[in-house]
């Protein structure tokens, strides 16, 4: 954890409001993304993400950065949670709309690329849906939040090894789910 991180859990942790508060701005977003990734709906996103903040703030003072990786990956850990809770409710059916997978896209001067572009995220948005709930959220965790296998491992309760096999076996099925979408694109 860094310094910053530390000091802000530490002041937080004895509930000074603006502490928490700059925390939630510094790690806002990277949590909405990764719910959003997940479920069905913007509105669903938003009170999953609240949710998460709001468990943080009332167990802040039990982080403790000696048996939590970081405070970053205590809030995914929250995150993974929740949404495994709402799947055990609802079986959500996840939808990654282009604005989910791009927000930080902007719009290309050259028709052909926009396009392109916006076939590469269709094919992403199908390959994603055939992944389990638990492999989507370990491919999001690696590649869209950047984190170590040992990160995500500590978020879902896995092994490090446990999860590369995961992570493995999601892009394998990933690739063929691309491949075939490639081959019924040439064909059609």
């Amino acid at each position: 954890m860094n310094d910053s991180d530390a000091f802000l859990v530490a002041k937080a942790a004895r509930r000074d409001r603006d502490a928490f508060s700059q925390l939630y701005d510094r790690y806002f977003e990277r949590i909405y993304r990764f719910v959003r990734l997940r479920v069905s709906n913007q509105a669903d996103a938003e009170d999953i993400t609240a949710g998460v903040f709001l468990n943080a703030w009332r167990a802040i003072e039990r982080f403790s950065p000696k048996h939590d990786a970081s405070f970053i990956s205590w809030l995914f850990r929250m995150a993974h949670n929740a949404l495994t809770d709402r799947y055990r409710r609802h079986h959500d059916v996840v939808s990654l709309d282009d604005s989910t997978l791009m927000e930080s896209h902007e719009s290309s001067e050259q028709p052909e690329d926009e396009l392109e572009s916006r076939l590469t995220i269709i094919a992403l948005q199908q390959a994603l849906r055939i992944l389990t709930s638990e492999q989507r959220g370990v491919v999001l965790l690696r590649f869209i939040e950047g984190l170590s296998a040992r990160e995500v491992g500590d978020i879902i309760g896995k092994q490090e090894g446990a999860v590369r096999g995961m992570q493995f076996r999601a892009l394998e099925a990933m690739r063929r789910a691309l491949l075939l979408s490639r081959e019924g694109d040439a064909l059609g």
